[in-house]
């Protein structure tokens, strides 16, 4: 993977990281500096997805997470700013949301998942897919059918992922989801890709 694509695979994700960690400090005591931090991430966030167009880059990890920052911006502009005063006057979901904005984002991957392979558009791991095989696989329909496998696969792993925001321990939260995706999703997408291997010595033979 070359420098550019590298910087719009892991950009989103030092950005989000980045957020969480300033956000976490001003809630619930600070609503206006919330909502102007939210607003320059998004910004950023932004500006990111005009760049990854201006140079045809497609994975769709730039706009989940333009999309996740919308939602918590939203979010915190549709509470009114007394609500934090008085936080247990939220709804429990509300303040779940804004202390735990993690569950935002795998909701967000969740969809990035889910969506394009239902509406027949390339998979998310279809991007990764063609770094990896000639331009000649690409259109091969095991390759796309195994791509889109792979895809509806990593919905279950992000929901395990949100899930385990779910749980009051902090511990969880933060390695939870790395041990998830560094085992389960690694090893299912192993899986299948070794599926197409075998397929493309079946063509060969």
């Amino acid at each position: 993977m070359n420098k550019r694509r590298w910087l719009f695979v892991t950009a989103p994700f030092i950005l989000f990281t980045l957020y969480t960690s300033v956000i976490s400090s001003s809630f619930p005591e600070y609503p206006e500096r919330m909502r102007w931090l939210v607003s320059i991430f998004f910004g950023l966030s932004l500006l990111l997805l005009i760049a990854q167009k201006a140079v045809k880059d497609e994975n769709y990890f730039v706009p989940t997470m333009l999309f996740v920052l919308l939602v918590n911006m939203l979010i915190l502009f549709a509470v009114d700013i007394s609500q934090f005063k008085s936080p247990e006057s939220m709804s429990q979901a509300v303040t779940l949301l804004l202390e735990r904005p993690q569950l935002i984002l795998y909701f967000g991957l969740l969809l990035m998942a889910l969506v394009p392979p239902i509406l027949w558009r390339g998979s998310f791991t279809y991007y990764f897919s063609r770094l990896e095989y000639p331009a000649d696989d690409w259109n091969d329909p095991a390759f796309i059918r195994i791509n889109r496998n792979i895809s509806f696969f990593w919905v279950f792993v992000f929901l395990l992922c949100f899930f385990t925001q779910l749980v009051p321990m902090l511990v969880v939260q933060l390695f939870a989801p790395i041990f998830i995706v560094a085992t389960l999703g690694t090893w299912g997408t192993k899986r299948m890709i070794n599926t197409f291997i075998n397929h493309l010595e079946v063509k060969a033979g």
